[in-house]
C-alpha cells in the first residue's frame, strides 16, 4: 500500500461495499494515512458510537495488508467475523478448538510439545491459516500470549487495538499471575493459606509476607522437580522420545505421563516466575478476605500483580510498526499516553464526536443516597430506598428490554434477591456469553443485570429502551488498585469515568435508536464535578437532573 494514497484512492480497499463510507469516515481514514506518512507510531482514534469505527479498521487493514486486529472480548471478535469474514482469518486460544486426541487443544499432546510442528489438529492448522494470512482478527489475550509470553508470531505493519480505553487494564490482568488454592492442593496436598487457617498469621500478613510466597514456590519447584526425577526414571514413559516418533506410533508410548512431564515444566516456569518477582520486590501480594480462606472456598487464589506493566506494553505494541487505538472514551490524551508509556511527541490523536441526537440519549441523576462506603458493618448500597426507585423506574419502562449496571456481582445478587417479581437476568462469569445469547434471542422483556456489561456488547434497538446505573463502578480496591490509587489518584477515578462512559454507550448503536439512562448513586455528583475533565462533551451534553 502506498502511504501517498489520499482522498478517494483508498476506496478499493472499503470492507463494506454493499454500503458507501460516511463523509466522517472517509475524512478519519484520510486523516490517519496523513498520520502514517508522516511517520507517527501512534495515532489514536476517539471516535464515538456510529461512527463505523470498526469498518474503517478493517480498510485501514486491507489497505496495508499486514494486520492484527485485537478485540478485548472473544464475543467483538465474532462481531468482526460476521462483518468483515471475506477479510479477518481469526486465531483464539487452544481451548476454543477440538482435539483428534482429546477433545480440547487446551489438552492437545502435540501442541503443548511443539506448536509450530503440530500439524493436523484444529488449533494448529489455524495458527498456520493466522501466520499466512494478511490480516489477522484475535483477542489480546491471544496475542499476548502468542506474540510476547511465547513470542510465536512476528510483527506486522498495522496493530489496530480496538476498545484502547482499556489497555493498561488488561495489561496488568495479563501481567499477573496465580497460585490457586484448588489446584495446588489437588495436586500438591498443600493449602495455600494453611497460616490463616491455623492461625499462624492473618491475611494481612501474608500480604506482606513475600518470603511466605517465596519459599512455597521454592517447595513447589523442588516437588515438580521430584515428579518429573521419577517419570524419566521409568524407561517405558515416553518422555524422552521426539516429536517424530511418538507421531509414528502413539500407542506405544503412556498420553498420561507425557502430558503430565509437560505440565509439571510449566508449572516449574510459573511458580519461578512468581518466585523471582517477589525476590526483586516487583509484585503486589493479594489474597481473599479472612472469610472466603476460613469457609474453605477452593477456587479462591493469591494474585501476585506487578508494579509496572510498561514493558510488557511495550512488548505488545512492538508487535506493530504502526499502532492504531481505537475507543469511544479516551478521557484524556496525555494521561493514556502518560499511563501506557506512549511518547505523545509520537502520538497523533484524532476526535470525532457520536453524531446521535442528544434528544434520543438523557441521562437523569435521580439520586437515592452514596451507595460508597458502609455504615458499621453494612454497605451503603444495601439501600431500601435503591431497591423503592429500581422497582419504580421497572414500572416506568414495563414492556422494555433493560440493563442494570453494578459494580459487583453481590450487588446483583441482593437486587434479584428483593425484586423477584420483575424478570431480572443475571449475567457474569463464564457463562457470560451464553446469557447474552438468550438475553438477545429471548422475546421476554427480560432485564439484564452484573458488573460485567459495561462494554464490549452491543444491544441495539428494542434490546436496550433504559439502562439504571445503581452504583457509580468505582475499581474494586485490590492491592494493586490501591498501589495505582495511591501513586496517581487520578487514574482511579479516570478508570471510573470511563466505565461509566461505556456503560453509557451500550443502549443506543444507530441513528434512529433511543434508551434513556438513570444514575441512582449521588457519589456520581463529586466524581462528575471534580473531573469533567475526563468526560468527553458526548456524555455531559446528555446529563439532565431528576425526570
Amino acid at each position: 500500500m502506498d502511504n501517498n494514497a489520499s482522498n478517494l484512492d483508498w476506496m478499493i480497499y472499503w470492507s463494506l461495499p454493499m454500503y458507501n463510507p460516511r463523509n466522517s469516515q472517509i475524512k478519519l481514514i484520510n486523516e490517519i494515512n496523513f498520520a502514517i506518512k508522516e511517520g507517527f507510531k501512534y495515532i489514536i482514534l476517539e471516535a464515538g458510537t456510529g461512527i463505523g469505527k470498526s469498518a474503517i479498521a478493517t480498510t485501514l487493514a486491507n489497505m496495508y495488508e499486514d494486520s492484527y486486529i485485537l478485540t478485548m472480548t472473544k464475543q467483538l471478535q465474532e462481531q468482526y467475523l460476521d462483518d468483515f469474514e471475506d477479510m479477518l482469518v481469526e486465531i483464539k486460544g487452544r481451548g476454543n478448538y477440538e482435539c483428534n486426541y482429546k477433545g480440547s487443544c487446551d489438552f492437545c499432546i502435540k501442541a503443548e510439545y511443539n506448536l509450530r510442528k503440530c500439524s493436523d489438529c484444529a488449533f494448529s492448522l489455524a495458527f498456520k491459516r493466522a501466520v499466512d494470512a494478511k490480516n489477522v482478527i484475535t483477542n489480546y489475550d491471544f496475542l499476548y500470549y502468542a506474540g510476547v509470553a511465547n513470542p510465536l508470531l512476528d510483527s506486522r505493519e498495522l496493530l489496530i487495538l480496538d476498545e484502547a480505553h482499556n489497555l493498561e487494564s488488561k495489561m496488568l490482568m495479563l501481567s499477573s499471575s496465580e497460585l490457586n488454592r484448588e489446584y495446588i492442593s489437588t495436586k500438591f496436598g498443600i493449602d495455600i493459606f494453611e497460616p490463616v487457617m491455623h492461625a499462624t498469621k492473618s491475611v494481612n500478613d501474608l500480604k506482606r509476607n513475600s518470603e511466605y510466597w517465596c519459599k512455597l514456590c521454592d517447595d513447589l519447584i523442588r516437588e515438580c522437580k521430584k515428579r518429573i526425577k521419577k517419570i524419566e526414571g521409568d524407561a517405558n514413559k515416553t518422555v524422552q522420545v521426539t516429536l517424530d516418533e511418538f507421531e509414528s506410533d502413539p500407542s506405544k508410548y503412556s498420553n498420561f505421563d507425557y502430558v503430565e512431564k509437560q505440565n509439571l515444566e510449566q508449572d516449574i516456569k510459573s511458580f519461578a516466575a512468581i518466585s523471582l518477582g517477589l525476590a526483586h520486590n516487583e509484585l503486589i501480594i493479594d489474597i481473599p478476605d479472612k472469610a472466603s480462606i476460613l469457609n474453605n472456598k477452593m477456587e479462591i487464589s493469591a494474585e501476585f500483580k506487578p508494579f509496572s506493566v510498561v514493558d510488557d506494553t511495550q512488548n505488545l505494541l512492538n508487535l506493530g510498526n504502526v499502532c492504531i487505538f481505537l475507543t469511544g472514551t479516551l478521557g484524556s490524551k496525555d494521561k493514556f499516553c502518560e499511563w501506557n508509556n506512549i511518547n505523545p511527541e509520537e502520538t497523533y490523536y484524532i476526535y470525532e464526536k457520536s453524531p446521535f441526537d442528544v434528544a434520543n440519549r438523557p441521562i437523569y441523576t435521580d439520586f437515592v443516597g452514596n451507595m460508597s462506603g458502609f455504615r458499621g458493618k453494612k454497605p451503603n448500597w444495601k439501600n431500601p430506598r435503591a431497591i423503592k426507585k429500581i422497582r419504580q423506574l421497572l414500572d416506568r419502562h414495563k414492556g422494555q428490554k433493560g440493563v442494570i449496571h453494578t459494580s459487583s456481582n453481590a450487588q446483583a445478587f441482593w437486587i434479584i434477591k428483593k425484586l423477584k417479581d420483575y424478570p431480572l437476568l443475571f449475567v457474569g462469569g463464564e457463562d457470560r456469553n451464553i446469557v447474552l445469547k438468550e438475553f438477545t434471542q429471548s422475546k421476554e422483556d427480560l432485564i439484564l443485570i452484573g458488573a460485567s456489561i459495561k462494554d464490549g456488547v452491543d444491544f441495539k434497538g428494542d434490546l436496550c429502551r433504559f439502562q439504571i446505573v445503581f452504583k457509580v463502578p468505582y475499581p474494586q480496591l485490590n492491592e494493586q488498585v490501591k498501589y495505582r490509587r495511591d501513586l496517581d489518584p487520578k487514574w482511579f477515578y479516570y478508570q471510573t469515568v470511563m466505565a461509566l462512559m461505556q456503560a453509557y454507550g451500550r443502549g443506543i448503536r444507530d441513528m434512529d435508536d433511543w434508551c434513556v439512562m438513570y444514575i441512582i448513586d449521588s457519589s456520581f455528583k463529586k466524581l462528575f464535578d471534580y473531573n469533567l475533565g475526563f468526560f468527553n462533551e458526548y456524555f455531559i451534553e446528555a446529563v439532565q437532573k431528576k425526570k
